[in-house]
């Protein structure tokens, strides 16, 4: 796919870009969940078959610090053995704990693996909840180098709630870099999706609707994107 076609699909002026289009018969699409909420969310997409009306060749990755989330996903993967399995990538024995320059060389350390990860990918989307270690500090980088392989790299991302003081002042910083890292990035906030519902919904259905909405997001994207291979 090439950068400049796929940002002119989004309404963007591009003139400065001069990247080589990439001929593939399917375009190729890699979906990385990263930390605790990435990984959920990257095991609801698979789940949810939306994605897959985007006219894409799918494959999911799940990227965490401990083995905690990494563990939910290889239950997911056992329940659905119909679908493709889910891979994982561990970057450290223990979790971040909210520690973004911790997650950051956790990350670094390894990216050699995911820049291998990456490469042959026509685009990226990236999916993780900011406000915590992981989410903040390793999307980015990741972001930087998926980009640098010459895939389309696309970041959505779900923000804190208002009450969440320092985890805000981490998903700002986050997404600044991302801005700067990721060819698009759409961010989600929980504050202003709950705030539409009432107070009496399950919490269930008020994450599941949100998953939902997001997944219809990224396929609308990627739907345009692909309008305008090269």
């Amino acid at each position: 796919m090439d950068r400049r076609e796929f940002l002119i699909g989004l309404g963007a002026g591009v003139a400065s870009l001069n990247l080589p289009a990439i001929a593939s018969p399917a375009p190729s699409c890699k979906i990385i969940g990263i930390g605790a909420a990435g990984c959920n969310l990257a095991t609801a997409l698979r789940a949810s078959n939306i994605l897959d009306g985007a006219g894409a060749a799918l494959s999911y990755v799940c990227v965490d610090l401990g083995p905690h989330a990494l563990e939910f996903v290889d239950i997911a993967n056992d329940a659905c053995p119909a679908l493709a399995p889910i891979k994982t990538l561990m970057l450290a024995p223990v979790r971040a704990g909210g520690r973004v320059n911790a997650a950051r060389a956790a990350c670094l350390r390894h990216r050699a693996i995911l820049t291998e990860m990456l490469t042959g990918s026509d685009m990226v989307v990236l999916l993780a909840g900011l406000g915590g270690g992981t989410g903040s500090g390793v999307t980015p980088i990741c972001a930087h180098a998926a980009r640098a392989t010459g895939a389309v790299t696309v970041a959505a991302v779900v923000t804190p709630f208002a009450y969440e003081g320092v985890r805000n002042r981490r998903a700002d910083a986050a997404i600044d870099r991302l801005q700067r890292e990721a060819d698009l990035v759409m961010a989600f906030s929980n504050e202003e999706w709950f705030n539409r519902y009432r107070d009496d919904t399950p919490l269930f259905d008020v994450f599941d609707a949100l998953d939902r909405h997001i997944a219809n997001s990224i396929q609308s994207t990627m739907r345009r994107a692909f309008q305008y291979r090269g």
